[in-house]
């Protein structure tokens, strides 16, 4: 005669919780009986479900690779050419058509990222450099763990964009929230936006005040229109722009320097030695100062961290 435990005395010989019993018996897993109006487990379903669980294929668990292994199988990183981030202003432009012209130079595909985006492709090996407009000591925590160097390409005003002869009168951070100044904001990780971001932090202003802080564009080309076309009071950017824009003023706030970073180990690579060389030769550093008028005084100069 068969023998029949209860659900407690498996939940015994399995070492699991009774309750776990009465799961795998509502699952169907393991098979029971009802002896008179109780529920019973005879030994021969018991054998049946440890049988069955020995024998089972192990589950399966898909293998998945982590982002850093997807990003480096990017159709780009197989070109022969060098891949730098960064967004378009005068002097990258001058760079990349020197850079064509350049006897040993390689091919340069732009990737149009701001600084934070940059640096991320950069840590994650999707872009060989990357045009950054931080500080190097906050930069480098966006690529932790990696030796990198920071090749100087110059320091350019940043500031306000507004209409001719500022008829706002707008001259301060605390101005941007004022209830009749719209700004023009710059997207999240952009040179632009981080600088607001800490100067409206500084000046104790709340960007909650502040009428159309929410409103994003992408470029000081954008910013500046949106100023001139009246849909906004204010934008900030680099000075280059508001320059060749008739109609604007420019209200300088601060000087940034531009930057542009590679793994350190990246200089002596065929490709880079063209760009420093470039970078520090006296035709780049006269046509740079002649289009833009930044400060070129450390151009070339490299920054390891």
């Amino acid at each position: 005669m068969s023998k029949f435990y209860t659900a407690l005395e498996i939940a015994e010989k399995l070492k699991i919780k009774k309750t776990t019993v009465y799961e795998l018996i509502k699952r169907g897993d393991l098979q029971s009986s009802k002896v008179g109006k109780q529920l019973r487990i005879s030994e021969e379903q018991l054998d049946e479900y440890l049988n069955r669980t020995e024998t089972r294929e192990p589950l399966h668990v898909p293998t998945f690779q982590p982002e850093s292994s997807v990003l480096e199988r990017d159709y780009l990183l197989h070109s022969s050419g060098l891949i730098l981030s960064g967004q378009t202003t005068p002097a990258l432009e001058l760079l990349l058509s020197r850079m064509a012209a350049h006897p040993q130079g390689m091919p340069v595909l732009q990737s149009h990222l701001n600084s934070y985006n940059g640096l991320y492709s950069l840590y994650f090996g999707k872009v060989h450099a990357a045009a950054v407009s931080m500080k190097p000591e906050e930069a480098s925590c966006l690529v932790p763990g990696v030796p990198l160097a920071f090749v100087c390409l110059y320091h350019f005003p940043i500031g306000f964009y507004v209409l001719q002869d500022n008829p706002k009168g707008i001259f301060t951070f605390q101005d941007l929230d004022r209830e009749d100044v719209i700004l023009a904001n710059r997207e999240k990780g952009s040179t632009r936006r981080i600088f607001l971001d800490h100067s409206l932090m500084e000046a104790g202003v709340d960007t909650d005040n502040i009428s159309g802080y929410l409103n994003e564009l992408v470029s000081d080309l954008s910013t500046a229109s949106a100023v001139l076309s009246r849909r906004a009071d204010v934008a900030l950017g680099e000075e280059a722009v508001a320059r060749t824009t008739p109609g604007l003023s420019f209200l300088p706030m601060g000087i940034l320097p531009m930057y542009l970073v590679l793994e350190a180990s990246s200089l002596d690579k065929p490709g880079f030695a063209a760009l420093l060389e470039i970078i520090r030769s006296e035709s780049f550093l006269s046509d740079l100062f002649g289009q833009t008028g930044y400060d070129v005084t450390h151009t070339g100069e490299i920054l390891y961290l």
